[in-house]
């Protein structure tokens, strides 16, 4: 597990479990919109309901530096 701050004032806690990737690389679930890839759910008025995550690049994984 890793506790990650983030959000606009990286004051927001967050635990995430963590897949070694080596090299000082971590895995985690996107935190912008859950794992699933999709950010459209969240405002599909503005970008449509299927609005590719622009943080995952719509794969709902991420990399961290641990």
């Amino acid at each position: 597990m890793m506790r990650i701050y983030c959000a606009r004032n990286c004051n927001t806690a967050v635990e995430r479990s963590v897949i070694d990737r080596g090299c000082g690389a971590g895995e985690i679930v996107c935190l912008e919109c859950g794992g699933d890839g999709n950010w459209g759910k969240f405002a599909p008025e503005e970008v449509g309901p299927e609005f590719t995550c622009p943080d995952c690049k719509g794969k709902g994984r991420m990399l961290v530096s641990i």
